[in-house]
């Protein structure tokens, strides 16, 4: 393998992991894993070749157990040196953190970090306008775009935030205490959100989001003005294509 190299591929591969990876606490199984249908491509064509450059050859495949679709590395001397280099193992939330080597670095290794949690981890959505100056196709389509990133660590969220700050892109962190709501019980959540459409736009031209889970949902309320929820990744395609119209999902 040779030392681990490429600090901003790193920090992409970091950011993944911190969003929806994990290492076993006996060091032997590392997994990166998300939908099998909305993230399928992205880790086809993002995270394989980018792990088989800079740490080990792997191969995406169904992990039909959990239901995801993803990459496994099951070499202990490769997992150690990620741990080394600042990766937690076992239960997330308790100790999960943005390793120093990133929140002290420049900018590019920053936006490689928050690009690699927001292609797992993060959000784009949008809602109906009910504001009080909204007209009537703001209420009736979903116009108002957000950002979101979600954690039950407190700890990463206010990290994400400091590096988001150091970026000049505004946004707001809110929290929802825990408790027992829909019928069952609810942990404490935590979430960075961008929502002005000029840090929207540069959050997708300078962080360059790399999962077309995502980028769909952004080229589509881009091109026009709204993006109708609950859509798959296929019909998305097929909207940019001119082979579907959104209008027809209201």
């Amino acid at each position: 393998m040779g030392k681990i190299q490429g600090k901003e591929k790193l920090a992409e591969f970091f950011g993944a992991m911190i969003g929806d990876g994990w290492i076993q606490t006996n060091e032997k199984c590392l997994f990166l894993t998300g939908n099998p249908i909305e993230d399928k491509e992205y880790y086809d064509n993002k995270i394989t070749p980018l792990v088989n450059e800079l740490i080990t050859p792997v191969k995406p495949k169904n992990f039909p157990y959990w239901k995801v679709y993803g990459i496994g590395i099951y070499k202990k001397e490769i997992i150690k040196e990620l741990l080394n280099q600042g990766l937690s193992k076992g239960k997330k939330v308790e100790i999960v953190s943005i390793p120093s080597w990133i929140i002290h670095s420049n900018n590019d290794i920053k936006r490689a970090f928050i690009r690699g949690i927001f292609d797992t981890d993060g959000c784009i959505f949008m809602q109906k306008d009910y504001t009080k100056y909204a007209n009537k196709f703001n209420t009736t389509h979903h116009t108002k775009s957000r950002i979101r990133i979600t954690s039950i660590s407190k700890k990463l969220i206010k990290e994400i935030s400091f590096l988001l700050n150091s970026l000049n892109f505004r946004h707001t962190v809110r929290g929802r205490e825990g408790g027992f709501r829909h019928n069952r019980n609810n942990s404490s959540s935590y979430f960075i959100e961008i929502n002005s459409i000029q840090d929207i736009h540069r959050f997708f031209k300078e962080i360059k989001p790399n999962n077309p889970k995502h980028i769909t949902k952004y080229l589509i309320w881009k091109k026009f003005g709204f993006c109708p929820p609950k859509t798959t990744i296929s019909q998305r395609k097929d909207i940019l294509k001119n082979a579907f119209s959104p209008y027809s999902l209201y």
